[in-house]
């Protein structure tokens, strides 16, 4: 049974891997290791070294800075365990057929669990733990106890995240809600608040906070490591964690358990009717269904949410320069682009594949499908048109940026057409708290990301004696990309026909 398991998630796996993705993660992971190697000598000495030294080699190091420093990794390292620890236990949809090749639920269960513990993303925050905790740690015992606090920590995360996941998905525009208020609170603190004499002077930093950090959960794993080298202590912390991690396994096998018998839920269920029923009957039957499908999928508004809760505040913060600003205010139709293009036919697979049973021409499908998406994406990005004018002055620099942020979005249009059809993820299988399973691939959000910023540089550097002679550039390159587009859509159903129809046949 192992072997099967083994086999049947190695192959979901291996075709879930695209080359743009794979060069992606490379060349995130290179990016950040240059980032980490010009400091990588200065995080060891704060870390690990004996302060004195690490004063013969930069005095300004001193004991309250290091440990300040080490609470500071400790509770940014838990916390972005938090966020990125993925709670998925594999694909569930798929691995429930196994079910029907008579292997228990409760040995399918276990298979997951551990496979989740294993996972390359978790399993990088265990070794990292494990090589802070265990380098501190002062006996074998004491190593035990840091061993299974790693797992019991592992175990309360994926626990309390499956729990969030659950009461969110009931409850999202409350969770919504809470969340805006507190990221537009803290941007307003962070615009008065100065933190320029903690960066000149850690001493002034670690002077002001290390006395709040004493009461942060990155305190108490630091003390586990550090400070445990009572007898007493680390026996009494040991059998608390035996007991917890006993808890925690049946709290995780029950979880995946109640999952891997809950029927998916059909896509076809009544809803109720809302304030857009107006809009969705406007942009046509299957244009509004796929709209409304979209809509009502969580993992799409969190993604809008963050056009309008991170890009625009960040316009009015860092809105300085023409480039930055033109940047930020392509960033917005692009994700609208990302939301409704990437995964077109991911939304309502079932309903899709029963919309061409009836007499309804494919390409009419598809071409709704399309208009739909591209008459959202100009409403949600209509305040470009009104953001423009707000940092901008002068007319002719207003117009070239303008035609710039159509000059990329066309571009990236054409990028996106291609990925509605090749990057097909049915929608069941995407968790909304999962950020290593998304709906837009690591591929996407790269190439939009590379898009905008290498073709902003050539779109919104403003030269003054040739603003107009770009402008014009601008123009012909436009309208040469807008006609090369209305070619595209015209055959756009015969990519749909060949790759998109055999998949939703052979995954249902």
């Amino acid at each position: 049974m192992f072997k099967l398991f083994a086999e049947l998630n190695a192959k979901l796996w291996w075709r879930s891997l695209q080359g743009v993705e794979i060069a992606a993660m490379i060349f995130y992971s290179v990016f950040i290791m240059l980032i980490v190697g010009q400091f990588l000598g200065v995080i060891l000495l704060l870390l690990f070294a004996d302060v004195t030294m690490a004063q013969q080699i930069y005095p300004w190091i001193t004991p309250d800075i290091q440990l300040f420093a080490n609470f500071v990794f400790v509770n940014g390292l838990w916390l972005s365990q938090i966020f990125f620890t993925k709670i998925n236990r594999l694909r569930l949809n798929e691995n429930r057929k196994l079910l029907a090749f008579g292997m228990p639920v409760g040995k399918l269960t276990n298979y997951l669990n551990i496979a989740g513990f294993f996972h390359p993303l978790n399993l990088m925050f265990q070794f990292f733990w494990l090589i802070y905790l265990g380098n501190m740690a002062q006996s074998s015992l004491q190593l035990i106890v840091v061993v299974l606090f790693i797992l019991a920590n592992y175990g309360v995360i994926n626990s309390l995240k499956w729990r969030f996941r659950l009461f969110s998905s009931e409850r999202f525009s409350q969770v919504g809600a809470v969340i805006v208020t507190l990221v537009l609170f803290f941007i307003l603190l962070s615009m008065y608040i100065d933190y320029t004499p903690y960066f000149v002077s850690p001493q002034s930093a670690a002077e002001a906070f290390l006395g709040w950090l004493y009461y942060s959960p990155g305190y108490l794993i630091y003390y586990i490591g550090a400070e445990l080298t009572g007898l007493t202590e680390q026996i009494v912390l040991l059998s608390v964690f035996v007991v917890l991690l006993f808890f925690i396994n049946k709290d995780l096998a029950a979880n995946t358990k109640a999952a891997l018998l809950t029927p998916v839920q059909s896509t076809s269920a009544t809803q109720k009717k809302s304030q857009l029923s107006g809009f969705i009957k406007w942009l046509g039957h299957e244009g509004g269904k796929y709209f409304y499908a979209v809509w009502n999928h969580k993992y799409s508004k969190i993604q809008l949410l963050i056009t309008y809760v991170f890009v625009i505040p960040y316009i009015i913060i860092l809105g300085d320069g023409t480039y930055v600003i033109g940047v930020f205010l392509t960033l917005i139709p692009v994700i609208f682009l990302m939301v409704m293009l990437t995964n077109m036919f991911g939304f309502e697979n079932r309903e899709l594949l029963l919309s061409l049973q009836l007499p309804v021409q494919t390409e009419y499908l598809v071409k709704q499908r399309i208009t739909a998406a591209l008459l959202v994406c100009l409403s949600g990005s209509s305040i470009v048109l009104i953001m423009v004018p707000v940092f901008i002055a002068s007319l002719p620099v207003m117009i070239q940026v303008h035609l710039g942020i159509i000059f990329i979005s066309l571009v990236f249009m054409h990028y996106i057409l291609k990925s509605s059809i090749n990057n097909y993820k049915k929608i069941e299988e995407v968790s909304v708290m999962s950020v290593s399973n998304p709906v837009l691939p690591a591929s996407i959000t790269f190439t939009s990301v590379f898009i905008v910023t290498i073709l902003g540089i050539f779109t919104f550097i403003i030269f003054e004696p040739y603003i107009w002679y770009h402008i014009a550039a601008l123009i012909a390159a436009n309208v040469l990309l807008l006609i090369s587009l209305l070619k595209k859509l015209k055959t756009i159903s015969e990519p749909f026909k060949q790759k998109v129809i055999p998949r939703l046949w052979n995954e249902l």
